[in-house]
């Protein structure tokens, strides 16, 4: 699932996973169901080097970003609970405020 809740899935239609395409639902696209055919690492390159005509996802933010990166969801809160900012690193400069 994507930040933009599109759902990203092989489509299962050979016994060789290998040469299953990617299927994407698209929440804000039409047809909301797209098959890319290409397998899901290829998918992914083109995702992150603007290999489309345009971004196969509704949200764009992963759509040519040369450099992503995977945090786990326990490391990223283990920042923020340190006052780092989980994707830069930097420290939190409101961390240990309390707000009304």
């Amino acid at each position: 699932v994507s930040c933009g809740a599109d759902i990203l899935g092989w489509l299962t239609i050979d016994e060789n996973p290998n040469k299953w395409p990617v299927i994407v639902w698209e929440r804000h696209g039409w047809p909301h169901w797209k098959v890319y055919d290409c397998g899901m690492t290829e998918f992914l390159r083109r995702l992150f080097t603007k290999g489309f005509d345009e971004c196969p996802l509704s949200d764009a933010s992963l759509w040519g970003k040369l450099t992503p990166h995977f945090l786990h969801w326990r490391e990223e809160q283990r920042r923020w609970e340190s006052g780092i900012d989980p994707y830069t690193g930097e420290p939190n400069p409101y961390f240990g405020m309390e707000f009304d």
